[in-house]
């Protein structure tokens, strides 16, 4: 692996660039939110939407993924990427010592994001969690679905038609001590996140693949533009067998303490 950004070099152990990750502190009311995603070098996040289940990331991708996860206090999924993937997002055996000695749980918090609880409740992440899982959703969301979740997760309820998304990170906040949120998507999410102006940072793998078909979504898709549109700026970049690994803040404004 090589650092092509900050200050260029060779990477020995490729695995554990994201080991020691630092983030800044928190913003009042909220927890810190990074967003970490995959996407093809054309931009695309799913194949044939979803019908071809090929992983789009390497092997290391897929590592670093899991071992980010350990600087995080919940680990939020959209209802969309818990349907098609419904994976347990943990964390690696041999970093769970590091958070214990911490004082934290092994695991992060799981949050999923719901507005109607339409959720696989055997997917692995309800039914294999060896921490119970938090579902937040709306009133919209039928009884008889929520009484279902309840049985596997713990639920609340933040939002009438569609989840607000303020509320539910302010509530992660106030009730639960989360302080540091990542995201594993999906794109609907995303957009939801950089609109609202609450991502403060998106770690984005490029993968040297061509998708080509213009249904596939984006990493950050939704109904409209997000205006103003929201300004980046990297702070690493690194290169493997082709793969490129960004990480981007958002962007503060020169000569005020706020973020674009």
């Amino acid at each position: 692996m090589r650092r092509l950004y900050p200050s260029p070099a060779d990477v020995e152990a490729a695995h554990r660039i994201y080991d020691e990750l630092a983030f800044p502190p928190p913003p009042p009311g909220r927890p810190y939110v990074w967003i970490n995603m995959v996407s093809t070098l054309d931009g695309r996040v799913t194949l044939g939407r979803g019908r071809i289940r090929t992983p789009l990331g390497s092997r290391l991708d897929r590592t670093l993924m899991a071992r980010m996860r350990v600087h995080a206090d919940a680990v939020l999924q959209g209802a969309g990427t818990v349907r098609d993937a419904g994976y347990f997002p943990g964390v690696p055996d041999d970093l769970r010592e590091w958070r214990r000695a911490q004082g934290r749980q092994e695991h992060p918090l799981v949050v999923v994001i719901t507005g109607s609880c339409t959720l696989p409740l055997e997917a692995p992440l309800f039914s294999r969690a060896p921490r119970r899982p938090l579902v937040i959703t709306s009133r919209r969301a039928p009884e008889e679905r929520v009484a279902a979740v309840q049985a596997v997760a713990d639920v609340e309820v933040a939002g009438d038609e569609q989840v607000d998304l303020p509320r539910a990170l302010a509530f992660l906040r106030t009730s639960r001590g989360v302080e540091y949120l990542l995201s594993e998507g999906g794109p609907t999410l995303n957009h939801s996140f950089f609109a609202g102006g609450l991502a403060d940072e998106l770690f984005l793998t490029v993968t040297p693949r061509i998708d080509g078909y213009r249904a596939d979504l984006t990493p950050v898709d939704g109904p409209s533009v997000i205006e103003p549109l929201p300004q980046m700026e990297p702070v690493s970049i690194h290169l493997h067998e082709g793969e490129l690994f960004l990480r981007y803040r958002r962007a503060v404004e020169a000569g005020r303490g706020g973020q674009r």
